[in-house]
């Protein structure tokens, strides 16, 4: 997944050629207007709505590494092995809860 950084707009227009260059490298940017993003800067061809594109906060996780993006899309779960009647996560919880009040 590309980098991600969020700029504010005067950042934006004082260093654009900078920014833009960054943009060519991969780097996607969120341009912020009073902590909300308003706009989003990438490479013409780049896949683009991802949702941390809407979250600046998440965006500068991922930026300072905080947290780390998922690499690709979900995969769904394989089927479990597992085969037991309906019901009987329910009965087991209510099973235990009665035995934590006792």
């Amino acid at each position: 997944m590309a980098n991600i950084k969020t700029v504010g707009i005067k950042d934006l227009k004082n260093n654009l050629r900078a920014h833009l260059r960054a943009v060519r490298r991969g780097v996607r940017i969120l341009v912020s207007d009073r902590n909300a993003v308003v706009a989003e800067l990438h490479e013409p061809t780049m896949a683009h709505s991802a949702p941390e594109a809407h979250d600046p906060v998440m965006a500068g996780w991922i930026q300072e590494r905080v947290v780390i993006a998922a690499a690709g899309k979900k995969a769904p779960l394989p089927v479990s092995p597992v085969k037991l009647a309906d019901g009987t996560a329910r009965r087991l919880l209510d099973q235990t809860r009665d035995e934590s009040r006792a």
